[in-house]
């Protein structure tokens, strides 16, 4: 996997049913972001926020990217239909590793939703929906990461674990 990952502009893995995520117990307790424009997202603790920071699923990490990371920080955000989010760096760490686990079990092409990830000198990496998989992408100073419009033609929300480590 560690060639895979290191073999594109963006050094990424995208694994598909990572966890038997239908035995995982999913009750997130949400809370409310400031709806500001068309911002329409909710968020909690990540629902496996334990697993995200076992020694594990780190050394897993390590495995994949060669790299010896450190965990930042994680948190399950839902998106709602008409949510617009803008690109943007993740503000304190200009180096990270960027995981996504999508909780999104019925999902259309056409809702869009999709995650982007984009760098001044890089072709964008667009990625869909995708229950149970996992996305693990490597992002330098500059480059920018987003969960991307979800159409107001949406009948469920996009949900993700969105986790962050960094390089030691």
């Amino acid at each position: 996997m560690n060639r895979i990952f290191n073999s594109s502009d963006f050094p990424f893995v995208r694994l598909s049913k990572f966890l038997d995520i239908d035995s995982v117990e999913y009750n997130p307790s949400f809370r409310n972001e400031e709806n500001i424009g068309y911002f329409k997202r909710k968020q909690s603790k990540a629902v496996l926020e334990e697993f995200w920071k076992s020694s594990d699923f780190v050394e897993f990490l390590k495995e994949v990217t060669g790299l010896t990371l450190s965990f930042r920080g994680a948190k399950h955000l839902s998106y709602s239909a008409g949510d617009y989010s803008l690109l943007h760096a993740d503000e304190l760490e200009p180096n990270r590793l960027a995981i996504v686990y999508d909780f999104t079990k019925k999902w259309r092409l056409e809702w869009g939703g999709y995650d982007l990830y984009t760098s001044p000198d890089k072709e964008p990496l667009i990625c869909n929906r995708d229950y149970g998989s996992l996305m693990i992408v490597k992002l330098d100073k500059g480059d920018l990461s987003c969960t991307r419009y979800v159409s107001l033609k949406a009948k469920e929300d996009a949900v993700i674990d969105f986790v962050t480590y960094i390089p030691e």
